[in-house]
């Protein structure tokens, strides 16, 4: 029985004796009562109470609903009134109406929380782990201020239109914050933003203070967000002038969230630069210099003696394999690999792939100097460097067929200033990163097509060398056993005969699993009538029982009509005894059987609208008419273990796990659908698909 009450129903049923005492002789038959309620600190002890009578108790919140569903009846009723009944109930016994409110509950229990879980945060005072949108302006506000008055720490990353707004809304927090931080509660605030006008300058003016910690990034902020040690709140509205709140907030304190967000700040605030710099970049002519030089000769000179200056790094993006060539002509390849010889780090990107071959030799020669190629063209035409993270050289390419390093040059832009050299830097690391990353994926990629090659010629091999002795030995026991006449001996033989049986149909499998790797596996299309075919395999099943001795029923519906598939018979009569087998597998392990094995098998028309069954329109496409079979037993069932494995090759707790898999391609490779009823309690059920003949084509 699974059962829905809110918190006020909660209460009121559970106050009613006979609701408790059939509850508890419910339980006592051995039923099974699952529950959704919404735990709260005033239903707590209830819930406990519940829990002690064996309940399966789980919590959601602001649930509404009441409602009790079983394998047979449905019922909802209206929320109860406090210390009022309830004045609607809906009852129905319909099989439709029972499956859909039993996706429901399934629904609403997957989203739940185990009710021990929700106990424990109400009785230790542990807020829940919640995420939500907030779409009202005023209920932003509120929780902003709780995010501030809440936290020991804040990381701000916002544009300066958002620190504008902030100033008029939040500026009584903000002095609370910092009251907080002399007082030794909270530690420095951090702030990241994007300094570019005198406006920008007028607002950061008005934050800068102690302990408020504010940096300027040139990169564009997606989003608005601030971090804690509790909270991460974001949003993507644009708040130009900061005149109007924002209305949507994404509020968050699950802490996968909050370590998320705070590493991508900590990234930021490395990448960026102290405000005082950036305004004074901005302020005064003589921070920041730039110069541009049009004489190539003259370039390159100077361009040397900059490397000459480097006392980290030295990073260099050249747009093609050709600037490569123009670097090692004009020797600025051998003063760069002298200088990491000596401790400078030098790395080289180059964004066209093409001359892989070159690049080799240049990587023995050059040896100390790092290089790496991209796999995608970024839309960068100009050898750009950047040394030590102050100086920018952005060298003009004027054609860059050219590999005369004069004659390809043009004008040469020296810059110096930490903002732009930074800036180039994140495009640099980007990109470097990325073409790592490539890198490393497509090595493990090949890695992965190597080992399944081998698996794939190993489970072929074996096969093939298992398949020539297994019938010799099985004909040869068969000769021997109809030649002798004592019993022992001729069980002994049986069981040799069937250990064969059970080994050539594993050989048999092993086959078709190679051949459907290796995309060979072979359809030979014909048309039939699939209800026939049914009957064959039940009559041949029913045969193979009765030797045996195992008590099983098979229910067919079948009627004399005919359902034509245009599909390989010996596949698809493959797929079905594949799933008949299981069953007969399912009831001969089933412990305690009292009742006698069934396996219903159901054959019936559907019409649907959909259209991936076939790639040709000719069978049934236009008129999405298919041929939907269930094979139904009520053996041991399904583990859930395995469930959402259960069509993966090796995947099994009986056998080897081929059958379900092979059966799955067989279906498959004929545009059609298989999948076990998950809802199902008792036994397997198995449902196919396929694609069926048009009536005008019978």
């Amino acid at each position: 029985m699974n059962l829905t009450l809110d918190k006020s129903t909660l209460s009121v049923m559970f106050e009613n004796p006979a609701f408790y005492k059939d509850s508890q002789d419910y339980l006592c038959r051995g039923g099974k009562i699952r529950c959704i309620t919404e735990i709260t600190p005033e239903n707590t002890q209830k819930c406990k109470e519940l829990l002690n009578l064996n309940y399966e108790l789980r919590h959601l919140d602001e649930l509404k609903c009441v409602m009790v569903v079983n394998d047979s009846e449905y019922m909802a009723a209206t929320v109860f009134g406090k210390g009022q009944p309830m004045t609607q109930i809906i009852y129905s016994n319909s099989d439709d109406v029972v499956v859909q409110g039993q996706y429901l509950f399934e629904t609403l229990w997957s989203n739940s929380i185990s009710a021990l879980k929700r106990i424990k945060e109400i009785e230790l005072e542990i807020e829940p782990i919640k995420t939500q949108v907030l779409e009202n302006a005023q209920e932003a506000a509120s929780n902003i201020y709780k995010v501030i008055m809440e936290s020991k720490y804040l990381s701000v990353c916002c544009t300066a239109d958002y620190m504008q707004l902030i100033s008029k809304y939040y500026l009584d927090i903000n002095k609370k914050m910092l009251e907080k931080h002399h007082e030794g509660k909270s530690k420095a605030i951090r702030w990241i933003t994007s300094i570019n006008d005198n406006k920008d300058i007028d607002v950061v003016n008005a934050f800068t203070r102690d302990p408020l910690k504010i940096r300027h990034t040139s990169e564009r902020l997606p989003i608005n967000f601030v971090v804690s040690d509790k909270y991460i709140a974001s949003t993507t509205e644009n708040m130009i002038g900061g005149n109007n709140f924002f209305s949507h907030l994404l509020l968050s304190n699950d802490p996968l969230y909050v370590e998320h967000f705070y590493h991508i700040f900590n990234k930021i605030w490395k990448q960026s630069v102290v405000a005082e710099d950036r305004i004074k970049e901005l302020t005064d002519s003589e921070f920041f210099k730039a110069r541009i030089i049009s004489n190539p000769q003259k370039s390159l000179r100077l361009i040397k003696k900059y490397y000459s200056l480097a006392q980290k790094d030295i990073l260099i993006i050249l747009p093609s394999f050709n600037g490569l060539i123009r670097m090692e002509r004009s020797k600025n390849l051998e003063k760069l690999n002298e200088l990491a010889s000596d401790g400078i780090l030098v790395k080289i990107l180059i964004i066209q792939s093409q001359g892989m071959d070159y690049l080799r030799e240049i990587k023995k020669n050059y040896s100390h100097i790092k290089f790496r190629t991209t796999q995608i063209n970024f839309p960068i035409y100009h050898r750009i460097t950047i040394i030590d993270k102050t100086t920018t050289i952005i060298l003009k390419i004027k054609d860059d067929t050219i590999t005369n390093t004069p004659i390809a040059l043009g004008i040469t832009t020296f810059i110096d200033g930490q903002t732009t050299a930074l800036s180039y830097t994140g495009i640099f690391e980007t990109i470097w990163n990325q073409a790592e990353m490539f890198e490393s994926l497509k090595k493990i990629n090949e890695k992965l097509h190597s080992h399944k090659r081998m698996q794939q010629e190993f489970l072929g091999m074996i096969a093939h060398e298992l398949r020539n002795p297994i019938q010799p030995i099985i004909g040869l026991t068969e000769y021997v056993k109809d030649k002798i006449k004592d019993k022992r001996q001729i069980e002994l033989l049986d069981s040799v005969i069937n250990c064969g049986q059970k080994l050539n149909a594993l050989t048999e499998n092993l086959l078709d699993v190679s051949h459907i790797e290796d995309n060979i596996f072979s359809i030979d299309k014909k048309k039939f009538d699939l209800s026939k075919s049914i009957s064959n395999i039940i009559k041949i099943f029913d045969n193979l029982l009765r030797k045996t001795g195992k008590k099983i029923e098979f229910r067919f519906n079948y009627s004399e009509k005919e359902y034509f598939i245009v599909a390989d018979r010996n596949r698809i009569e493959q797929a079905l005894s594949n799933l008949i087998h299981n069953s007969i597998k399912s009831i001969s392990r089933k412990p305690n059987v009292e009742k006698q094995g069934i396996i219903s098998i159901r054959i019936k028309e559907l019409t649907t609208t959909m259209t991936t069954f076939t790639n040709s329109s000719r069978y049934g496409k236009e008129k999405g008419q298919i041929i939907e079979i269930s094979i139904e037993d009520n053996g041991q069932g399904i583990d859930s273990k395995i469930m959402k494995d259960l069509f993966k090759k090796f995947k099994s707790t009986d056998g080897y796990g081929l059958g379900l898999y092979i059966s799955r391609k067989i279906i498959e490779a004929h545009g059609g659908n298989i999948f076990a009823d998950k809802k199902k309690k008792d036994g397997a059920k198995f449902i196919i698909s396929l694609p069926m003949l048009t009536k005008e084509l019978k």
